[in-house]
Order: structure tokens, then sequence, then C-alpha cells
């Protein structure tokens, strides 16, 4: 009996030392003022770190979701909570339960209106891993409608883009994702508070904030934007609610929604400057007919901190035009308007030659870099014919997998608005040696046969990860190591999910025969995997008696 008394004194004792007891914001950072610049960063990483964690999924005990429905709560509708980026109150139980599940019975709206989680510093950028501290940290978890989350994907922050239809006043390119102006400076304030929490102690990444989009890694930004956006939105009375609530779960606050003043003693004030943007890098036409005006590819050029004009200039056989189907231009001008340009244009491409053509389309602006964008076009044969096109939109297109080695497979996948075939080893029970494979191709009586493709692919093996071959004699079915496959010279992937176009690869040697196309993938163990995505697969050919 003594024993069992001693024992509950002792955990009566451990609950009273144990025990969070709330301090006023003044008390929380004593420890701070007067600091600026890196002492004022390390004293507050210092406050900040070691937060208490909560699970991501749990039926039994509280989790990162029930912490978010209290934080995100619609102030004048306890029963909803409000969604990020689209700024919709919804009801909290309409929730992400996956695939298997019935929303418009359930709930009346789609699966794609469902929220769900969002990483606003994408979970991507040093922390894929569920066990990673910053993955369950609420301070910059936010319930998001599943489709906007999906098309902000792992973006940096910046101005301007295409703008998203679901969502009015949120902007994006391939790079960069621009929010609503109503939550600009929510976003910019909680990865102020990410990188100052996760310092590369403690056994968490180093998470970094960059002046430049694109990035990768455990890096995010773009740090100037985000001090602007801190300047221009305001903590409000919703951001100090939810600052409250996850200090009650976690015993950690954002310094930066308590004390906007921070951020200018740690990294100072934006440094502005006119900066021209675009919304793609690379505006691929693929194989347009001779004489033939392509079908017009949207394009958005945008800046800030603008003193002067944009100005945009191309050349033959590509133009541009401000709308679509305009009498063809070669150069074209904007003018800012509050030092802010954000303009969709279209531009078009009409070869008159049998060849492949690359240009550059110029963006320039009075003290701003001067961008480029590459043009690639291929001008065919006016009677050329498509043989092959899988974009594979709706599903697999009639391409078959194979593995020969392995518990993986290749498989359907998306990314934003874009559908691809994919394949990973990683964590693989085994070495995979995987096949994708295409539905037959007739090549009798065709002529000038070429092959195209795009690929993306992420990490690094000691293996490159995928090989393109064509064969003559492999039956549907059977095992492709049965067959004779000849290797094809191609464009790759450099990585990073870069898209990369494999080239005008000419197949002609094979007409007359019934092919296959395929690709090979292998890694070196489960530990070690590249990861490979193709898409856009095109054969196109000229019947020979014309």
């Amino acid at each position: 009996m003594e024993k069992i008394l001693l024992f509950v004194c002792f955990l009566i004792f451990s609950q009273i030392v144990y025990a969070f007891t709330p301090i006023t914001v003044e008390e929380y950072y004593e420890s701070v003022v007067g600091l600026e610049g890196d002492s004022l960063r390390d004293a507050l990483h210092n406050l900040i770190k070691d937060h208490v964690m909560y699970p991501y999924f749990s039926d039994s005990t509280v989790a990162t979701k029930d912490i978010i429905i209290e934080s995100d709560v619609d102030l004048t509708n306890p029963e909803n909570v409000i969604l990020i980026y689209s700024g919709r109150s919804q009801d909290k139980d309409f929730q992400d339960h996956g695939d298997n599940f019935d929303y418009m019975n359930e709930y009346g709206i789609s699966h794609e209106d469902a929220w769900n989680r969002e990483h606003v510093w994408a979970k991507s950028h040093g922390f894929p891993d569920m066990s990673d501290t910053a993955y369950t940290d609420v301070h910059h978890l936010r319930p998001a409608d599943r489709s906007v989350n999906g098309a902000r994907g792992n973006r940096d922050f910046d101005w301007g883009g295409f703008e998203l239809e679901e969502v009015e006043g949120c902007y994006y390119d391939f790079d960069s994702w621009e929010p609503p102006d109503r939550i600009k400076g929510d976003v910019a304030r909680m990865l102020f508070y990410m990188a100052v929490r996760y310092e590369g102690d403690g056994n968490t990444y180093d998470l970094e904030l960059l002046d430049k989009t694109g990035t990768y890694g455990p890096k995010f930004g773009k740090l100037s934007t985000l001090i602007q956006w801190h300047e221009l939105d305001l903590v409000d009375e919703r951001e100090r609610h939810r600052n409250e609530v996850i200090y009650s779960y976690q015993h950690n606050r954002n310094p930066f929604i308590d004390h906007p003043e921070f951020v200018a003693l740690i990294w100072g004030e934006p440094e502005l400057h006119p900066v021209v943007n675009y919304s793609e890098t690379t505006i691929r036409f693929g194989n347009q007919r001779i004489g033939q005006r392509s079908e017009p590819q949207p394009f958005v050029v945008s800046g800030y901190d603008l003193i002067g004009n944009v100005t945009l200039s191309t050349s033959s056989p590509f133009f541009i035009s401000y709308k679509k189907d305009e009498y063809p231009m070669y150069n074209l001008q904007f003018q800012p308007m509050d030092g802010f340009v954000n303009k969709q244009i279209s531009i078009y491409f009409k070869p008159d030659k049998k060849i492949v053509y690359e240009d550059t389309l110029f963006l320039s602006s009075e003290g701003a870099e001067t961008k480029f964008v590459i043009l690639k076009g291929h001008g065919i044969d006016p009677l050329a014919q498509t043989l092959l096109s899988s974009s594979f939109e709706d599903g697999w297109d009639g391409w078959s997998a194979y593995s020969e080695a392995s518990n993986k497979n290749w498989y359907h996948s998306s990314y934003g608005d874009r559908h691809f075939m994919k394949m990973s080893g990683y964590k693989a029970n085994e070495p995979c040696e995987d096949w994708l494979i295409s539905p037959s191709l007739n090549l009798y009586n065709y002529r000038d046969i070429i092959l195209s493709f795009e690929t993306a692919k992420n990490y690094e093996d000691l293996y490159p990860g995928i090989e393109a071959f064509i064969s003559t004699n492999y039956t549907e079915g059977n095992n492709p190591e049965d067959a004779t496959w000849i290797p094809l010279e191609t464009y790759l992937s450099k990585g990073h999910y870069v898209w990369e176009h494999s080239g005008y690869i000419d197949i002609s040697d094979f007409a007359d025969d019934n092919v296959h196309i395929a690709f090979k993938y292998t890694n070196s163990s489960p530990n070690k995997a590249t990861s490979w995505e193709v898409d856009d697969i095109e054969v196109i050919g000229v019947i020979k008696n014309r």
C-alpha cells in the first residue's frame, strides 16, 4: 500500500511539474527585448523550438486536424472552418477521406471541394516524412480546398501568373504562387516562423528563405516578396486567434504575429527593384504542319516595382498577339499600373520548312534584368498523320506494364492538371526492372516517321533509371526480356521534376514493321532510386504513296 501511495504521489507531482501554464505575450518575449539581427533570430529560435508535437493522424487522441478545426474556425459560424486561399467557409466535417468515399451522397459536394491540410512550407522542401517535426507543426498547416491545394503544389511564393479559375485574385506560374491579398501576410508570417523555428538542431532540417523562386530541398522563396506581403497585409484578429489556439496545444508561438516588427529587425526592409517574370521558361509547339498556324499557346508576362513599360519581342516563324486570333505581331508593350503588370497573351508558331525551329521571346523593362523564354517547334510535312498520341489524360492509353523484378510497377498519376505514367523503385523489396510498353504500331507504308515524348525526373541513383527502346519482335503480354530491343538516343530530364523534351527521334528505319516502344526502369537498390515520369508520347509519319 505504501508503494502504491508513493507512485500516485509521484504521478501527481509529475503532472504538476510538467503541466502547461500559459503566460502573457509580454512575459513570453522578455528574453528577446532589445535584440536584433542574428542575435534576435537565435533567441527566438531557442524560445519557440521543442514544441509539443501531435500526430498527423489519430482516432484516439488529439491530432493536427483537430487543432486546425479549432484554430481555423469561422469566428462567425463555429461549425465551419475558413479555407486558406479560397477563403470559403466550409462545414468542418466536410473533410477529404480519400478516393473511396461518396462525397456527393454524404456532403453534397465533389471530392475536389472537400478540405485537407495544406503545408504552407511545402513538405517536399525539407521534411517529406510524416515523422519529421515540421510535418505536423500546426503553425504552417491550414485547411484548404483539395483541388486548390493540388494546384498550388510545392511552388514558391511570388507575384503574378495565370489567374486560378477557382480562386479570385490567386495567380500561379511554372514556379510560383500568389495568394489573394487578404492572406498574403498570413503566408509570409508562417514562412518566417518556419525559417526561425527549424535551424538544423534537434534532428530537424535547417530551413532557409532565399530571395528567388524555383527552390528545392529545405529552401523556400521569395524572401523580398514575402517581406512586402508582410507589410501590405497586416496581422488581423483571425491570425491572433490561430496563434493563441496553437500556443495552447504546441506551447510555442509565432513571434511574427505577436511582434510584426521582428521581421524588419531580422531581415531588414525589402530591396525594391524592377522585376519581370514569365509563366513558362520554354514554350513547345511540337509537330506543326508547314504553312499552317498552330493553336495559340497562352503565356503570362508579369512584373512588379516597375518604372517603365514591359516590352516583349520575338521573330518569325513565332509571333505573338494580345488577344486570340489577332493580327500577328513580333513586338508588344505593356504599361505598368502602380508598378505592376500581369498580362496574358497568345503565342503562335507557323513553320515554312521541314526543320526543328528554336527561337527566343525577350522580355525587358527599364532597370529590370532582361528575361528570355525559349520557343521550340518542329515543321513537318503537311501530309503527316498521327500514328500514336498518348497524353494519359484518362488513363493508360493502351500502354501496359511488365515487372521483371520487384513489387513495384509503373502507374498512372497526376500533378496539378498534368497526367502521366510514373515509376519509382524507392522502398521496393528488391532492385527494380520494370517496363512500360506501347500498344502495337503498324508502320507499314509510312516514311518520315518521328517519335517524341517528355520525361521528368527526381532524386538521384547510380543508375540513370530509365531507357527508351523500340522492338520489332515483341509479343504483347509476354516477358519483354524474350524480345530484341534497340536503344533509342534521346534527351532526358535532368531532375527536380523539370520536364524535358526528348527531341525528334527518327525511327524511319522501322518503316513497314509492326513495332512497340518501351521505357525500361531500373534502380540500384530499394533505398536508392530515381523517380521518373513519362508524358505526351507521339509518333507521326507520312504515307509513302503521297
